[in-house]
């Protein structure tokens, strides 16, 4: 025997009101509809379950012993409902990869994020391995530098803004005078490299290849704060876009000189997949980057 849960949760409202009519009405269903699934349901059992007085209905024994068993099945599908439309309700935290380059956006991204009533959770990286999460669907979006070749299948950029790539020296260095140099003049200087191998070194790889200037001693010391620290003390220099150091350069220990090279602007980008419109969650980051872009203009 196959009993149809919809004619549980229909026995289940008629013995709680005690009518057919009024059970309907709650149903949101025709009487007849609401009588034809009781009879359907006795004559699965086989026996009455109700019997009609002049002022509705009145349950059987058999009745009785059903009606336990109807308001299980009528609680356990009403919570269920109720789940489903609490998790269709609840919106997940977005998932916004950030290069550690811009690291220094994610309190104005977040907060920004959070006024318009959404949650963001971070997550650093280098632009490749950000690039390859958002491909994979493990973030929803990534604001990276772009890289210097096309992005990958199924992956678009949107251009967030552009910094032009400087020489970060010393306060007090011989070349902070000058204001712009070319690379040659550093040539001789101890070159502090961050994470080789992300956006950012490779930019500056390509601009001291181009210059042909190969520092006698270069030191990597694996993270941006290391090496702001180690020009600020005077330990040697380094290429990277200035909102990097700002903090560094507005107290006074470091200076940004111009570089006289070709190609020394860097972009940054928010990365998507290509189906945005079917990633809501991406489509809302993609939004979110570039209204708190348009912000800061004001």
């Amino acid at each position: 025997m196959r009993l149809d849960p919809d004619y549980l949760v229909t026995f289940s409202v008629v013995a709680e009101y005690g009518n057919i009519s009024r059970a309907a009405e709650a149903l949101r269903l025709s009487q007849p509809a609401v009588s034809g699934q009781l009879k359907a349901l006795q004559d699965l059992v086989g026996e009455r379950l109700y019997t009609r007085t002049a002022y509705g209905i009145t349950l059987t024994d058999a009745g009785q012993d059903l009606l336990g068993y109807a308001r299980v099945i009528a609680t356990t599908l009403s919570g269920a409902a109720e789940h489903l439309r609490t998790r269709q309700a609840r919106t997940r935290p977005l998932r916004l990869g950030l290069s550690w380059t811009l690291s220094g956006q994610a309190v104005n991204l977040v907060s920004g994020a959070h006024s318009a009533g959404h949650e963001v959770r971070v997550t650093s990286g280098h632009s490749v391995s950000l690039m390859e999460s958002v491909a994979s669907g493990a973030l929803d979006a990534a604001l990276i530098v772009q890289p210097a070749g096309p992005f990958p299948a199924g992956l678009e950029g949107h251009r967030f803004s552009a910094e032009d790539l400087c020489l970060l020296v010393p306060a007090g260095h011989p070349l902070e005078d000058r204001g712009s140099t070319p690379l040659l003049a550093a040539a001789q200087e101890v070159f502090l490299w961050p994470m080789v191998g992300s956006t950012v070194a490779r930019h500056a790889e390509r601009l001291l290849s181009e210059a042909t200037v190969l520092p006698e001693v270069q030191f990597e010391l694996g993270s941006l704060t290391a090496v702001r620290e180690a020009v600020g003390h005077g330990l040697g220099v380094t290429i990277l876009p200035p909102s990097v150091a700002r903090l560094e350069i507005e107290a006074g220990q470091v200076s940004p000189v111009l570089i006289e090279a070709l190609n020394v602007t860097v972009s940054y980008v928010v990365v998507v997949p290509s189906d945005v419109v079917v990633r809501p969650e991406a489509r809302r980051l993609l939004d979110l980057v570039l209204q708190s872009r348009k912000s800061g203009r004001r």
